[in-house]
């Protein structure tokens, strides 16, 4: 232990700062791997547009042309009032817009328009 001090004792304060940012990128990227490992594996993405203008609704008509989803059985069509509960339990209500060639989901919220992977969805509902 002793020994271990006074290899401490002849260290300069230049071998300090060195040690504690390799410390600190040590630590950053290993943060950095966990988390896009960890978003890799919920894989879930949701894409929202905070403005809602014609101009908004019009283009996310066009960008999401299928105006008809078939889920578990159920047919939900452009213009529907639906819930969607996704598989990390986040609940959407809103109007139902369309379905891309990539399987994204749009729905018009009060005040925003949400983009969200179909596979990533748990369940939909005819909203009241």
């Amino acid at each position: 232990m002793e020994r271990m001090i006074e290899g401490f004792s002849n260290l300069g304060w230049q071998q300090y700062l060195f040690a504690a940012c390799v410390a600190y990128v040590v630590t950053y990227i290993y943060r950095v791997f966990v988390r896009w490992k960890e978003r890799k594996k919920n894989g879930e993405k949701t894409y929202v547009i905070k403005t809602l203008d014609r101009h908004a609704y019009d283009r996310c008509a066009e960008l999401f042309p299928i105006d008809r989803i078939t889920f578990h059985g159920r047919e939900f069509t452009r213009g529907m009032k639906i819930k969607v509960t996704t598989i990390q339990k986040n609940v959407i209500e809103g109007e139902f817009i369309g379905l891309n060639q990539v399987n994204l989901v749009c729905i018009k919220t009060g005040d925003k328009i949400i983009a969200h992977q179909l596979e990533k969805i748990a369940e939909i509902v005819a909203a009241e």
